[in-house]
Order: structure tokens, then sequence, then C-alpha cells
């Protein structure tokens, strides 16, 4: 093949390439803009941040309800180095009367069952589960153990919670976190409190990225789901679950080898989430809900789970690893396309980035290829001399500008719930961020893609890459305000 051939050929194929990624790009593009729509035509003034929903307001709406007992449930697999000020932090920070913690620790880790059981020697309403399986298993393993001595406690000491908190130890919670719990049970039977990042540097780009994207998600996507399909995919923290809704689950689920009923799927890397959707249909009520702090409060945050997300690069890869599997692969495996319309558009748009990902490379590449092409044809007086990537009166044109459209629309997206949720101070690296988000995104959906296909040939079980959390220290605490005003 002479050289000019080849440079021909290579022109055709980047050419191609960049054609294919600009139509699936303006079809996901196109998708998200659907979902924007529906939210600022039919969504955003009537739940969300920007409604303006206080404390009181909602204590009104469901009639001042008295505090009723509330149990908190902490799964904990190599926590030692946290779990002790961490604990210690919810315990001092949150202001309700009656809760009990249950931390659910590992046989196998004693390092984590010394700190839970310093913890339980402190704490009159703490008490520390010890797991029958060593770990680590998987959340889902832990959690089942633990709501099954919850409700052993509950036939000890002749109580009854109204609601079962799942957090992790590292959160930080709303000192009146509870409080609206214990309220809006009156309101659905699952109530998600949204998750924001604790705010982060603006040169630590992997860890502020998660700012961004959950600042954006939970403010406007998941509440479209649940305007959509009164669904409300789990968060994994921050989530109150009625009696009604841990019946229904066990009714619906078998037990383990050990007797203990299986709310949580432990054939799920994201168990909330596939909770969340296997209780679709059910009859139970689910709501995603923001909310102001009252004029009478004398804090300022929005009642919002916070935590720091993983700063490393590749710690951020494998936990988005596991979030690709568990939504994607085992929730596309277990749970199929049930459900009426508006499920499965969300199933699809949970699980499109599986294909439409490798747009986003293959026009990168494209672009890359193209203006190597374009250096040696200057670089090299006999080349071949390269026509336009697509001739100027090509009608797909309007491919390329609606896409420049959508990313713009994108980045202003990013702009407007980064700046609502943190301050004008911490837009200037969301747009860098965002191409770091794209990047980590894609690493983790190829090593999924690579975990799920080997499961598929070997049967090998997709064990739980557990993500190590950091937590802030004590300075760190008097400075993690998201909203600094309530909206008039």
């Amino acid at each position: 093949m002479l050289v000019t051939d080849a440079f021909v050929l290579l022109f055709l194929v980047t050419q191609g390439l960049f054609l294919v990624a600009s139509y699936v790009f303006a079809v996901s593009g196109a998708d998200d803009l659907f979902v924007d729509t529906l939210y600022y035509f039919f969504v955003a003034w009537y739940r969300g941040p920007l409604v303006g929903r206080t404390e009181e307001r909602l204590f009104d709406e469901t009639g001042h309800v008295p505090p009723r007992p509330l149990a908190i449930m902490l799964p904990a697999w190599d926590e030692a180095a946290i779990l002790y000020p961490a604990v210690t932090g919810i315990m001092r920070k949150l202001d309700y009367p009656s809760y009990w913690i249950f931390i659910g620790v590992y046989p196998n880790d004693e390092a984590t069952q010394k700190a839970a059981n310093r913890l339980a020697a402190e704490h009159e309403n703490l008490r520390v589960v010890i797991t029958n399986n060593p770990g680590p298993t998987c959340k889902a393993d832990c959690v089942n153990t633990i709501i099954a001595e919850i409700e052993k406690f509950e036939r000890e000491q002749n109580i009854s919670f109204a609601g079962i908190v799942m957090q992790d130890a590292e959160d930080i919670l709303n000192p009146n976190a509870l409080h609206i719990f214990n309220a809006s049970l009156e309101l659905a039977d699952v109530v998600q409190l949204p998750v924001l990042s604790l705010p982060r540097r603006r040169r630590d780009l992997t860890a502020g990225h998660y700012m961004d994207e959950f600042a954006e998600f939970h403010s406007k996507e998941v509440l479209v789901r649940g305007f959509l399909t009164g669904t409300v995919p789990g968060a994994g923290v921050g989530t109150c679950y009625s009696k009604k809704t841990i019946e229904t689950a066990k009714s619906i689920s078998g037990t383990d080898d050990n007797g203990i009923p299986e709310v949580f799927n432990t054939g799920s890397l994201t168990e909330d989430y596939d909770l969340a959707m296997r209780l679709t249909g059910k009859g139970l009520t689910h709501r995603l809900l923001w909310v102001h702090p009252s004029q009478k409060s004398d804090h300022t945050d929005f009642a919002v789970t916070q935590e720091l997300f993983p700063s490393g690069f590749w710690q951020s890869v494998r936990q988005k690893t596991r979030w690709t599997i568990g939504i994607a692969f085992q929730g596309w495996a277990q749970l199929g396309w049930k459900g009426g319309l508006a499920d499965k558009y969300f199933y699809w748009r949970d699980r499109k980035m599986v294909f439409f990902s490798h747009a986003i490379i293959i026009g990168y590449i494209s672009l890359i290829f193209y203006w190597c092409l374009r250096a040696y044809e200057h670089l090299a007086p006999d080349a071949y001399h390269l026509p336009p990537l697509l001739p100027e009166n090509s009608p797909f044109w309007y491919v390329i500008w609606f896409n420049v459209l959508l990313l713009a629309h994108r980045l202003l997206q990013r702009h407007i719930w980064t700046g609502y949720h943190y301050g004008l101070r911490a837009l200037a690296p969301v747009t860098l961020r965002y191409f770091v988000s794209i990047i980590i995104n894609y690493i983790a959906m190829m090593r999924a893609i690579k975990t799920w296909i080997r499961h598929l040939g070997t049967g090998e079980v997709i064990g739980w890459d557990k993500t190590a959390h950091d937590y802030p220290d004590d300075d760190s605490l008097h400075n993690i305000p998201v909203k600094q005003e309530a909206p008039t």
C-alpha cells in the first residue's frame, strides 16, 4: 500500500469516527436536555432546593409529630482509624431525644471492634453488632445483620422504631436530620435527604468533581425521576426506611444461610439502588426532601448528608467502578426492564453510558488523529493534502453546532448548581473538573466492563472493592456550611 493510500485511509477512518461520536453525543445530550426541560418546567418550582421549604413548614405540614424512636445503622469494615472520632462527632451534633445507633462490625476486624466497643462503653444508646460472616463480605450483608439485631432489640426492650436510618460512619449529618426524618415519615415510606460533598480546595480536581456531580444530580435528576416514576434511587446514606418498607422488602426477598432476611440484596454492589428499584410498584411512597433551616434554627446548612469523597484518582475510579457494576450491569441482570414507560426510561439513563461513554473518547481520538495528520501534512511537503474534516456546506455541521450548544449547556448546569450550593468562589475549576470527571468515569466504565465479562465467563464472584474514606479534622468541622442563607 502506498503511503498516500494509507494517509487517505487513515483520514477516512478519522472522519468516520468523528461522525459516529458526534451523532452519539448528540443523542445522549438531547436525552440530558429532555431531563433538564422537565425539571425547569414541571419540577423545579414545586419540589427541590429552589422551593424554599423550611423545617417549620415541614413540621406544620406533618402535624408536629412528637419525636419517635429512630435507629441508625452504621456498617463498618476496616474503619478503625475514623470510627471513634466520626461517631463521636455524629452523636455530639445530633439534636434528637430518642435514637439508637447500631454499628455493624466483622468478627475478623478486631481493630474496628475495639473502636466500636469503646463507643458502646461511653454511650448507652449505642450497640455493637458482630456479623456472622468474616469480612469483607458486602455492605448489604452487614446491614441485613444490623436490621435483624434491631428487631431483636425491639422485642427485648419493648420498643418500636418508627424508622431505620442508613448512614456511614464518616458522614456529616445535619443536627436536625432526625427531626426531619421523624416528620417526613408522615409523608413517605422512604425518605432520602440529599447527599453533597464537603467543600474541597480548588486544586483538588478529583475530590472536587464530586461537588459538581452530586450538587447537580440531587438537585435535579433525582427529583425528575421521583416526579415521573414515584421512586427515588437510594444514595446509600441519608435514607430513612419506615417499618412498612422493611417488612415489604422482607416479603419479596429470601434469607441467607443464617436465616437472616435479605432486606438488602447481597448480590448487588449498590444495595441501596437495588432496594429502591425492587420496591417499585409495591405501594410505597419515596421522597427526596430538600429542607432549608427554619428561622429559629441556629445552623445554616441544608438538611443534607455530607462527606469527603475520595481525593485520589484511582480511589475514585475504583469507587465508580463499583457503582457502575452495581447500577448498570447487576441492575440490568437482576432487575431487567420492569415497570412503566418512565421506569424503563430511567433504567435506560442508568445504563446508556455502557454504550455511549465510548463516543466521547472516540471523538477525542478522531480529533487527535486529524491534527496529527495535519501536522504531518505541514512537515512533509509531498504529503497528501487533506480536505477539511467536514466540508463547509455539509449538513453534518448542524450536528456539530448542536453538540457545541449541548456542551455549553452542560457546563452551564454544572456551574449553576455548584455555585448555588458552594458559592461563587467554587466556580473557577468547574469546567476543568468536568473533563476530569469524564476521564474518571470512562476508566471506571472500562474496568466495570472487564470485570463483568470476567464474571460472566468464569462465574467469579465480584468482590466488595470498598472505598477508603477520609474524615475531616475538628477544625474543618467548624467550617462546612453548604448554604449560607435560605432563599426568601
